[in-house]
């Protein structure tokens, strides 16, 4: 028997691509890193973790542009407050991205018509 298990994994990828530099054969457009970067483990890439974002991903699985994403943080994370208050923002910000997560799912449904 195979169990096949998953997980959605965001992460953020940047290109490290110095001027003057070979750009790998694979490299699609220096300085816009996706998945070729990952798939020929390219040496300029970087990679980092997403914590706290909310992103729609296009039908590449690809957050496109910045207008699809926002993580907490900047303005959302006021300084000078304890690490405490920081955790309950956060939560604050988990709950209502779960939430308008089903909000779109119910929207969707009902105005493509394939409610029941």
């Amino acid at each position: 028997m195979i169990i096949i298990s998953y997980n959605h994994v965001l992460l953020e990828i940047y290109c490290l691509h110095e001027e003057n530099k070979v750009v790998p054969e694979f490299c699609k457009k220096v300085h816009k890193p996706g998945f070729h970067c990952i798939e020929n483990n390219c040496a300029n890439r970087g990679v980092t973790y997403a914590p706290n974002e909310f992103a729609f991903a296009d039908e590449n699985g690809l957050v496109s542009d910045l207008e699809s994403h926002i993580g907490f943080g900047g303005d959302m994370e006021p300084e000078n407050v304890s690490q405490e208050k920081i955790n309950d923002l956060k939560n604050l910000w988990k709950e209502i991205c779960k939430k308008k997560i089903d909000e779109a799912y119910e929207e969707f449904m009902v105005n493509s018509g394939l409610k029941k």
